[in-house]
């Protein structure tokens, strides 16, 4: 068959050339053309692309959030929204992924659109209207952690300024839910359990009212993330004015509330200029689902490594000798507590004179007479023949 060399005729286009299928009865003859099975072979391989690479994605970060997220915090309100997002998601793209296998993408069926009522039918409605039913519990997780997130960030402002941002946050989701509601309910009654016998103009409907709920809510979570960031943003400058400019938590969920904001978008416009069923409008709430516990994590981690707040050396101050007792070593400061990262007191030498009973060898100052030196030392060692024990560590802790 390699051997054979084909003349190219320009007027016969190949992919439009038809060929005959007997209809349900055996009988009638019914025309299809090869372009129609290369459409329904586009959109299979690209809604499991889709499909699977959500399953993939929404798997691992699921399990990472379970064994990276402490104990104590998996009992919080938005731990517990964010980890059912990401567990919802996963659930719908499998069922998504096995709708593929049902009868509604066999190409004699789908060319047809011939449905016969049987065991097939109804485990492929069954299937289909499952996934749907997730979607609007998706969005619904989703929202309830925004608003939540909102108000958290928001917990510094007048109560005023609080309570009129939570009723907004409440009443643009409720907005995008009631709109993904609608779109849900036409789907499963026109598209699902309605297939093979809906009508144009609720096709139409449909489509009309997919392009609504796609814009309500990716404008939704820009209005979340913007407010979210805002609100950072003036945070960060705050804190840039204290001249703490690391790179900490709330530049990072500053980062990803960016990112929350716009990469949703992208993926909204992508999907509205796309041909029907490529399904990528899904994408939009499983980007927001990942990047929500996905700061969290990485704010976390941040924050962890950074456990001492350390200001320059200029700054620092001599700090009065405290006594602790080694036997409880549970004082706050002990050299044995495990949160010490640090201490506030270095050996610079320009550090203030606070009297000799307090001073050491890194607090001396080099005027002090040897017999003045003596004496400190003196002192500093009868506090510890006493078993009082000198402690100049001040840890600052960031949790």
């Amino acid at each position: 068959m390699g051997d054979i060399t084909w003349l190219t005729n320009t007027t016969f286009n190949g992919y439009e050339q038809s060929f005959i299928i007997a209809g349900p009865d055996g009988k009638t003859a019914f025309p299809a053309t090869i372009e129609d099975i290369l459409r329904l072979n586009t959109l299979c391989i690209s809604q499991s692309i889709i499909f699977g690479t959500q399953v993939g994605i929404t798997g691992l970060l699921f399990v990472i959030l379970m064994l990276m997220t402490k104990r104590d915090k998996r009992q919080s309100a938005v731990f517990l929204l964010n980890a059912g997002s990401l567990l919802m998601i996963f659930i719908r793209n499998v069922l998504a992924c096995l709708s593929l296998n049902s009868i509604f993408y066999n190409f004699y069926n789908w060319e047809l659109a011939y449905y016969p009522v049987g065991p097939e039918l109804k485990h492929a409605q069954d299937v289909n209207a499952a996934a749907e039913v997730l979607g609007i519990i998706i969005n619904t997780l989703i929202f309830s952690s925004l608003v939540l997130q909102i108000r958290i960030v928001c917990c510094t402002l007048t109560h005023t300024a609080k309570i009129g941002i939570t009723v907004v946050s409440v009443i643009v989701a409720l907005a995008a839910l009631t709109i993904r509601f609608a779109l849900a309910v036409l789907n499963i009654e026109y598209n699902i359990f309605g297939i093979g016998t809906s009508t144009i103009q609720q096709f139409q409907l449909l489509t009309h009212m997919a392009k609504a709920n796609n814009i309500i809510t990716v404008a939704a979570i820009a209005f979340f993330s913007a407010i979210f960031v805002v609100k950072l943003a003036f945070a960060i400058h705050l804190r840039r004015k204290l001249n703490m400019k690391q790179f900490g938590p709330m530049q990072i969920i500053f980062v990803m509330g960016c990112q929350t904001m716009f990469v949703p978008l992208i993926f909204a416009v992508i999907s509205y200029y796309t041909a029907v069923g490529i399904q990528i409008n899904s994408l939009v709430p499983t980007v927001v689902a990942i990047f929500l516990p996905l700061s969290g994590m990485w704010a976390s981690a941040q924050t962890a490594n950074e456990k001492l707040v350390r200001a320059d050396s200029r700054f620092h101050r001599a700090l009065p000798i405290g006594a602790t007792d080694l036997s409880n070593a549970k004082a706050y400061g002990s050299t044995k507590t495990s949160d010490t990262a640090d201490t506030l007191v270095d050996d610079d030498d320009d550090l203030p004179y606070h009297g000799t009973a307090s001073r050491s060898k890194t607090t001396a100052r080099s005027e002090d007479t040897p017999r003045e030196m003596d004496m400190a030392r003196d002192a500093e060692m009868g506090y510890l023949r006493n078993g009082v024990v000198v402690d100049r560590t001040y840890s600052v802790r960031s949790d």
